[in-house]
């Protein structure tokens, strides 16, 4: 025994031996970090009561969670046909509670109606409750709350259930008097009896539920509403009915007393002067009764009417964007700025609804949304950023970021917003903007209008929220996380795209009093940069006062020198990059050479070539008349823009492109490792495909439009992308 008992002891200290040295060696071999080890040892920690994470009620329900996480998943893939799919098994729902409550044999039609009320009334449906919890959002969150209930119950409510027993009523064989007299019936009541439920259940679902779960607990609770209002709709079937049948009784007894009154016993007559009513002529077998097959086809027509006119204006591809839109535009609004607001407004109402035009489908050639898959021979990488495609939008259109996400769904793979000043101010006196439609020109003098800094801030900070509120995260986390954590660029939040935010000095502001030149513009920084991928730094408008002046060497390089350093200051992981945008009147090597120093001394990223000019010569071609009008409007005071600028553009990029890229090998550095080359986009009289790829051949990264855009509809970017790739498949082939 005291054999075993040793050989046991001497087994014991050996397997301690080894166990000790086997976690040396796995020790000395551990690269990973201290939090990924302290990670693997609670993996391999025995679960017990108080290492063991607790999840959620709703989280542990197995099958019926995993169900609810599908769901979320498909709403966010593809949330309009989940929604069409929710729609139809609500209303299938409903409609068989309905008609169990009736004590009727099932009838399948019935359901057929609902099911195509539900499927045409779930899309608008569904933007409508995403626009509305995007909208009025306030610090005091019973204030966002009660302002979402009033206006759900004001607006939607009413219109919703006139649509609902509007077309319950039409696809049952009604006629429109008919049609009115059951809205009439039963809408007031249903939108009063609403307010006893729905206050509640808008309240509780933009409170507490996740967006992508609203469809399925709206549903839950729409069973049993729909049921109630198809009690009504069955209520008002029945009552309207039994008005018919005693209307024929009556018909029916009168007739039959006028037939038997020749074989009737002659009575006294009291009075023989009293009037008479005459029989009437109409028999009521004569009475057509509406055809519910004919209000079946008409119903599905308008739909199908509705739907395509729908895709048609909503496309980009639509010859009215090009053809018809700008034209109207001028007709209605002979000032250009009327014209500019105008357009403005229209996108930024219609994106909301889901009304704005946008590029679809995706072409053929671009990566999958989803798998990635396929080859974009438009795709260039711009700032470590793969873009979809080298055509943006120049400032100028959105001067105060309201409508960047429309701008991204026409197509552009960068849109430039701004510019925008440190404090607001109003720009020149108006008329400021004036047309030349013999050269598809304009000419501005705008003056730099901006609502300051702090107002374009606080709006794309909201736009920032509303996205972060989608994918469930906090706005922090989406500024720490970057492309590389949340899939898209900070500043855009779309994959392939990118937001350049124009800044400048006030006009206000002593060009020649450099401090506060770089004050101005620090403080642009320091409010906008979270937001942007891309900050432009504009000296070159011809509209204010001074502001050229800043592109001599010294004072540029300072300048930009400031807002580069301030940049890398900004709180979040990918810090925004800084361009200079120099105007094409500058155009002496003297005058460039000092704008590449200047570039490569402050070290900023790169430079957008070209602005509205001031030169005035060989803006018209020989042949083309220029009328009385348009003869006023190109001499004015500002800067011309326009396709007559093109030629200009493109010998410039050239040259920059020469000149940044020689001074990139004069400050080379040891081991012959030279700095990353400088990015330039290019912007003046592009109008089409060809011309983008001429600027692109040249040294640009990206083509900017922007009178093309006004000319050319919100088709322009769809339409030059289309010719690009036409001129590469040629070239190809």
């Amino acid at each position: 025994m005291a054999a075993c008992s040793a050989c046991r002891t001497v087994l014991r200290r050996h397997i301690d031996i080894l166990q000790k040295l086997r976690q040396r060696r796995a020790h000395s071999t551990n690269n990973t970090s201290t939090k990924a080890t302290k990670a693997g040892q609670q993996q391999h920690q025995i679960p017990t009561p108080n290492n063991v994470p607790t999840l959620n009620f709703w989280q542990r329900l197995g099958p019926l969670t995993r169900a609810a996480q599908a769901y979320a998943r498909a709403q966010r893939k593809r949330p309009y046909v989940t929604q069409v799919c929710t729609s139809l098994v609500i209303y299938l729902c409903s409609d068989i509670s309905a008609q169990s409550m009736g004590g009727r044999d099932y009838d399948p039609t019935r359901t057929a109606r609902s099911l195509m009320i539900g499927s045409i009334s779930s899309i608008p449906s569904y933007n409508w409750f995403v626009w509305l919890s995007e909208s009025f959002n306030y610090r005091s969150r019973l204030l966002s709350l009660a302002t979402k209930v009033v206006v759900n119950q004001i607006c939607f409510t009413p219109v919703f259930n006139t649509y609902f027993f509007g077309m319950q009523a039409l696809l049952s064989g009604a006629t429109l008097p008919e049609t009115w007299e059951r809205i009439t019936k039963t809408v007031p009541i249903s939108c009063l009896n609403s307010c006893k439920l729905w206050p509640a259940v808008t309240a509780f679902t933009f409170a507490f539920i996740p967006l992508e779960y609203r469809p399925v607990f709206g549903g839950v609770i729409a069973v049993g509403w729909q049921t109630y209002l198809s009690y009504l709709n069955r209520r008002a079937e029945q009552s309207m009915a039994a008005a018919r049948m005693a209307g024929t009784y009556l018909r029916a007894q009168r007739s039959l007393a006028a037939t038997l009154q020749p074989f009737a016993r002659a009575q006294p007559r009291l009075n023989s002067h009293a009037p008479r009513r005459l029989a009437s002529t109409a028999s009521p077998s004569t009475k057509r009764t509406p055809s519910t097959a004919r209000n079946v086809i008409l119903t599905t027509l308008l739909a199908t009417t509705a739907t395509v006119t729908y895709y048609y204006a909503t496309d980009t591809r639509a010859s009215i964007h090009q053809w018809l839109v700008p034209r109207l535009l001028r007709v209605l609004f002979p000032d250009a700025e009327d014209a500019h607001h105008a357009g403005t407004a229209a996108l930024k109402t219609l994106y909301p609804l889901g009304l704005h035009p946008r590029e679809r489908p995706p072409f053929p050639e671009d990566p999958h949304p989803t798998t990635g898959t396929g080859t974009n021979p438009l795709a260039v990488t711009v700032f470590g950023t793969t873009l979809a495609n080298p055509i943006g939008i120049s400032a100028g259109l959105d001067k105060d970021a309201e409508i960047a996400d429309p701008l991204f769904a026409l197509g552009a793979g960068v849109v430039e917003v701004g510019g925008c000043t440190p404090r607001p101010q109003a720009g020149n006196p108006r008329p400021r903007v004036f047309r030349v439609p013999a050269v598809d020109g304009l000419v501005n003098r705008y003056g730099l209008n901006s609502r300051g800094a702090d107002a374009m801030a606080a709006r794309l900070r909201e736009r920032l929220r509303k996205f972060a509120r989608r994918l469930g995260l906090s706005e922090q986390e989406v500024l720490e996380g970057g492309e590389e954590e949340v899939g898209v660029p900070t500043g855009s939040l779309l994959p392939g795209r990118l937001l350049c935010v124009q800044i400048a000095k006030n006009k206000k502001t002593d060009e020649k009093d450099m401090a506060a030149v770089i004050h101005d513009h620090v403080y642009c920084v320091q409010r906008l940069a979270p937001y942007a991928d891309v900050l432009v730094v504009n000296v070159s408008s011809p509209n204010t006062p001074g502001l050229r002046d800043l592109q001599a060497a010294e004072p540029l390089a300072r300048l930009l020198g400031a807002v580069v350093d301030e940049a890398k200051k900004t709180e979040r992981k990918v810090k925004p990059r800084v361009m200079v945008k120099v105007s094409p009147d500058e155009d002496d090597d003297t005058q460039m050479d000092g704008v590449v120093q200047a570039v490569w001394m402050s070290g900023v990223d790169g430079v957008i070539v070209g602005n509205t000019t001031k030169r005035r010569t060989g803006l018209v071609k020989e042949g083309i008349k220029l009328t009385g009008k348009e003869q006023k409007a190109l001499v004015e005071d500002g800067g011309f823009s326009g396709p007559a600028m093109f030629d200009r553009t493109l010998s410039l990029v050239g040259r920059y492109r020469k000149m940044l890229d020689s001074y990139s090998l004069k400050t080379s550095g040891v081991d012959d490792v030279f700095p990353a080359p400088k990015v330039i986009f290019a912007t003046g009289g592009i109008t089409n495909g060809d011309q983008a790829l001429q600027v692109l051949n040249a040294g640009a990264s990206v083509a900017m439009v922007y009178t093309g855009l006004v000319y050319g509809g919100s088709g322009t970017i769809t339409r030059i992308k289309k010719e690009m790739r036409e001129k590469l498949a040629l070239k190809e082939a």
